[in-house]
């Protein structure tokens, strides 16, 4: 690939729990672009969204890695390549964006994460929870425990924390908000310290929210389906999830 041959195609790439690495276009693709989606190995078409996307018995490491060389090597071409789920990143954004989503390597903002978690762990001390909830907090308290990244979903906040003392030594832990509770959910073995962060990364920190113009949609179509007087059990069914079919 040398030159975009088809500018108003935009490729959107993406990644949701039911399709896994996938790529929003056009059913019909320009043969250069065809060849770099087939190479990556997204073969197979989900409707309603028109999305390209990978068998879903390909590990998840491996789709992310497949999806970042198509996203540099489309990029490389000048083919406009969008993040579907944040379209207002430019096209470098997005390739920087793969790259830090297949990386292995320590956050940046991993000291700011961890002093901010560790007033936050002190501040807790004062109300009540488990003795197993207690005993981490005070760790996370004292700097023994160095929460590196987090996210929070709902009522519970995900977190992988390093041992200050072996940095590769990594606990992987559940805050459940309302009831002050912190679990611990995984003790992976130092050997899989950059396999910790890279699926931290993949499974927390990414955005998979749909953008925001298509929740607005989906929000003003809800919002015509009910009307004052009616029950909202009766109104129509949203439309099916997207169904996989196979691309040859």
């Amino acid at each position: 690939m040398t030159a975009p041959r088809n500018p108003g195609a935009v490729l959107g790439f993406g990644w949701e729990f039911d399709l896994g690495e996938f790529v929003v276009a056009p059913r019909r693709l320009d043969p250069a672009v065809k060849e770099v989606l087939d190479e990556a190995g997204f073969w197979y078409r989900a409707e309603p969204l028109g999305a390209w996307h990978m068998h879903q018995a390909v590990p998840v490491f491996e789709q992310a890695d497949a999806a970042a060389a198509a996203v540099r090597l489309l990029a490389a071409a000048g083919e406009p390549v969008r993040n579907w789920h944040t379209p207002q990143q430019r096209l470098a954004d997005v390739v920087r964006h793969y790259a830090w989503l297949t990386s292995e390597g320590p956050f940046p903002d991993a000291a700011a994460t961890a002093r901010a978690a560790r007033a936050e762990a002190d501040l807790r001390l004062s109300r009540p929870q488990s003795p197993d909830s207690r005993t981490v907090t005070e760790m996370i308290a004292r700097g023994e425990l160095l929460v590196e990244a987090r996210r929070t979903f709902g009522d519970n906040e995900w977190m992988i924390a390093s041992e200050r003392d072996r940095p590769d030594n990594y606990l992987e832990l559940q805050h459940h908000l309302p009831r002050n509770q912190l679990y611990v959910t995984g003790e992976p073995p130092a050997s899989f310290a950059g396999h910790v962060r890279r699926s931290f990364r993949q499974h927390i920190l990414r955005e998979t929210r749909h953008p925001v113009s298509v929740r607005a949609r989906a929000a003003t179509a809800a919002s015509r389906a009910f009307t004052p007087g009616t029950s909202r059990e009766h109104t129509a069914a949203p439309p099916p999830a997207a169904a996989p079919g196979l691309r040859r």
